[in-house]
């Protein structure tokens, strides 16, 4: 008997063997090629799609006429020039010898008041510059019957304003109120313009912020470069080669005791003008003024002739290069203020009229200076000339700021454009928009009560006849091209030039070289020894 192990082994064997035969059977047909498939049948291809036609453009909507189509349609002609008349006033004199002034407007219920001491900064003693200026701050800083807060009180409770200041020519006490207060407001103003306190501790206290306003002074360049301008064409010795309000060192030096005797010397009424523009009649106004200003007694007004001015009088050498350059240093300013000037004229001038329209096109507006170093050269954003005409001849400036890098630049081409008012004649396009413009702005000067007074004190003060306001426009009309290059060649003269930087003196010292000796000044205008 086979053991059952070996029945087993045979029948694994032939299951084996017949999972072998099987496997070769499959390899045997994987190696043979697959039929081909059949073709497949051809496909029709779509015909290609129309292309696209745009809608048609939608109709324009229909115009609409309207009952004003034809005026439209052309401009209209321009009408005649606007008839401007300057408002008329009337002159009379008080007892103690005060001019008065009167425009009547009843149209607002409103008065102004404007005093005019003819006497202010160019009155000042060469050692106390400031002077005048702090004499007028004082007056509404107390009287003998009120203090400086029950002035502001009253003046508040009856919504008027009092205002006091001077100019080179003039001290001013103004008053501004409505009619039905007028009385009220007329006798505190007396008050002050009469009897004025000069507290000392009142004036220290103003001193000092006039003191904190003249430190910012220095930190403000153009400032800076206007004051040093004065000084170099003036000199110390004259009052307008100081600032109006004065240095550090002239107001630490000026006492009350100063203030009161300038007070005493020309605040009279026969040294003075009243200007009146608004709601009051000839009649009345005299009979309130005799009443309030009654005990304001005239006196002998001292004489003061001012020295001539220094650059205006220096002798020329032959040859010399007459440019005086003055350099304030500005350590790394990205920018310099330039000025470009010499000795004007005084606003009495016969030549007054045509040196207005002058200036103008020169740089009194955006005319030749802007066109060439904002619009042409962009280096600036405006630049500006003006002449500062006073009872003696002032300054004449021309310049701005400039980008740094074109500081010796613009001072050449602000001398060329100087030259070229006198080498040429203006066009006729920049003469006629030139008087188009001072015409056409003139009636602006009239817009209120406070500016009617302002231009009426000017004859007050300057002693021009009563006609010239009312002339101004027709002589400004009058003036010619001949005119201008006349006035041009006479009173721009290139020999007289003085220059004043206040930049970064490192990089400005040797281009300015070029125009003159450079001196270098301090922030106050002091010269100071030259860096080698």
């Amino acid at each position: 008997m086979k053991p059952p192990i070996a029945g087993v082994s045979n029948r694994m064997t032939r299951a084996l063997g017949g999972i072998v035969a099987l496997a070769a059977l499959d390899a045997a047909c994987a190696t043979q090629a697959p039929p081909p498939a059949p073709a497949a049948p051809p496909v029709a291809l779509a015909p290609p799609a129309p292309a696209a036609v745009p809608p048609p453009a939608p109709a324009p909507p229909p115009v609409r006429a309207t009952p004003d189509a034809p005026f439209r349609a052309e401009a209209p002609a321009p009408g005649p020039e606007p008839a401007f008349a300057v408002p008329a006033f009337k002159r009379f004199k008080l007892p103690n010898g005060l001019e008065v002034v009167l425009a009547e407007f009843h149209d607002l219920p409103l008065i102004d008041l404007n005093l005019y001491v003819k006497s202010g900064g160019g009155a000042n003693p060469p050692e106390m510059a400031g002077l005048a200026e702090m004499t007028a701050n004082m007056l509404d800083e107390g009287t003998k019957t009120r203090t400086a807060l029950q002035i502001a009180d009253q003046l508040a409770v009856l919504g008027a304003a009092l205002g006091t200041g001077s100019s080179w020519d003039a001290s001013t006490v103004t008053l501004a109120t409505l009619t039905r207060n007028f009385d009220a407001a007329l006798a505190i103003w007396a008050d002050v313009v009469q009897n004025p306190r000069f507290d000392e501790s009142e004036y220290a206290r103003v001193r000092d912020n006039v003191l904190a306003a003249i430190a910012r002074r220095k930190d403000a360049p153009p400032t800076v470069a206007s004051l040093a301008m004065s000084r170099v064409l003036f000199g110390p010795r004259h009052p307008y080669g100081w600032p109006l309000a004065g240095v550090e060192e002239s107001l630490k030096a000026i006492a009350p005791a100063d203030l009161i005797k300038f007070y005493r010397s020309h605040y009279l009424p026969n040294n003075a003008v009243l200007i009146v523009a608004g709601d009051t009649t000839e009649p009345e106004l005299r009979a309130k003024l005799g009443a309030a200003l009654g005990g304001w007694k005239p006196g002998k007004v001292p004489a003061h002739k001012l020295p001539p001015a220094v650059l205006a009088t220096a002798p020329a050498a032959p040859g010399a290069n007459k440019t005086h350059v003055v350099l304030i240093d500005k350590a790394q300013a990205p920018q310099s203020s330039v000025r470009v000037g010499l000795v004007g004229i005084e606003r009495t001038n016969p030549d007054y009229i045509p040196i207005t329209v002058m200036n103008l096109i020169l740089g009194g507006g955006f005319y030749r200076l802007d066109l060439n170093l904002r619009e042409g050269k962009g280096w600036t954003y405006g630049a500006r000339s003006m002449f500062d005409s006073r009872k003696t001849p002032g300054p004449f400036s021309a310049g701005g700021e400039f980008v740094a890098a074109h500081t010796a630049e613009s001072v050449g081409e602000i001398m060329r454009e100087m030259n070229g008012m006198r080498d040429a004649d203006v066009t006729d396009a920049e003469l006629a928009r030139a008087k188009d413009q001072i015409t056409k702005s003139f009636p602006a000067r009239f817009a209120t009560r406070a500016s009617v007074a302002g231009q009426l004190a000017e004859i007050g003060v300057y002693g021009l006849p009563d006609s010239y306001l009312r002339d101004y426009t027709r002589k400004i009309m009058a003036v010619t091209k001949d005119d201008v290059r006349r006035v041009a060649r006479k009173y721009l003269d290139p020999s007289r030039l003085a220059v004043v930087v206040v930049g970064d003196e490192k990089s400005l010292r040797e281009p300015l070289g070029k125009f003159g000796t450079v001196e270098v000044r301090d922030l106050d205008g002091n010269p100071v020894a030259m860096k080698e």
